[in-house]
């Protein structure tokens, strides 16, 4: 099986490469209660909405650009790329089927976006 992934943008490669909700997707504190989630389905804003009346923490996430992401996370496309991988090895790593597929057809690809991580 091919790289589905092959011949794409570092934008589409974020989206392309990063684990399935839920598996150890990138997360970005951008404030004490605000985070950038990464996913294969999007780029989010998460939430944390504390009541003090309440047991529980509430989260809302909306879907936002990446370009604005960036800005808010104030981190480049290759960073966050780098983030991407590392993420997905993680999923991989914690037995996510979907991961460890996309690490095994893409290798070639991922193994030349690590070293140019590991050179910054």
């Amino acid at each position: 099986m091919g790289c589905r992934c092959e011949g794409m943008t570092p934008e589409e490669l974020v989206l392309c490469l990063a684990p399935p909700p839920g598996e150890h997707e990138v997360e970005i504190r951008i404030s004490r209660d605000k985070f950038i989630v990464v996913n294969n389905q999007g780029v989010h804003l998460k939430i944390l909405a504390v009541d003090e009346s309440l047991p529980f923490v509430n989260t809302f996430q909306r879907p936002i650009s990446l370009e604005n992401a960036l800005k808010l996370a104030n981190t480049s496309i290759d960073r966050l790329l780098c983030m991407v991988i590392d993420s997905l090895e993680q999923a991989s790593k914690s037995g996510s089927i979907t991961s460890r597929r996309l690490l095994e057809a893409c290798k070639t690809l991922i193994d030349g976006i690590r070293a140019e991580c590991a050179g910054k």
